[in-house]
């Protein structure tokens, strides 16, 4: 699964979601927290014990995630925004589901429209969620497991109103 959450790795995907998915590997795909020591250590303190994390750029997560021996974890990919989630389902070798969260509220864009108060889209970022659906792959918002699901569908339509 790929989450898209604004926040990263906080209680929601350390917690709950890692459990939940039975997860032991969380990679963090984002250019900036890569960048940055401090967040990446603040993020891999983050971290359940039961998942190692790794924070990596585009260009090593490209590397990472076609690698063969990543087969043998059970992986949460969490980026950011749907940017890099296209990313990662282009550049993936398996991706079944993007599972967005809390997206768009840090960012102060105008051009953002509210779905409900955790996610604001705007057209670049619906046009990003529809082309990973193109790929057959199942985009759903949902904030944690027990919640229940909106389809891609369902957000656009929102979105419209």
């Amino acid at each position: 699964m790929v989450r898209i959450d604004e926040r990263l790795v906080h209680g929601q995907v350390a917690l709950v979601w890692s459990r939940n998915l039975g997860v032991d590997r969380i990679l963090v795909v984002n250019d900036k927290a890569a960048a940055d020591p401090v967040q990446t250590a603040t993020l891999k303190m983050a971290a359940p014990d039961t998942a190692k994390l790794i924070v990596l750029d585009r260009s090593k997560a490209k590397t990472l995630l076609n690698d063969p021996r990543l087969n043998d974890f059970k992986v949460l990919v969490v980026v950011n925004n749907p940017s890099d989630a296209r990313f990662v389902v282009e550049n993936a070798n398996h991706v079944d589901l993007v599972n967005i969260g809390n997206f768009g509220k840090v960012d102060k864009d105008a051009t953002r429209k509210r779905i409900n108060d955790n996610l604001l889209l705007n057209d670049q970022d619906i046009a990003d969620l529809k082309a990973i659906a193109a790929k057959g792959i199942k985009v759903e918002y949902q904030l944690v497991p027990d919640q229940g699901k909106t389809s891609l569908d369902q957000i656009i339509s929102q979105e419209a109103n």
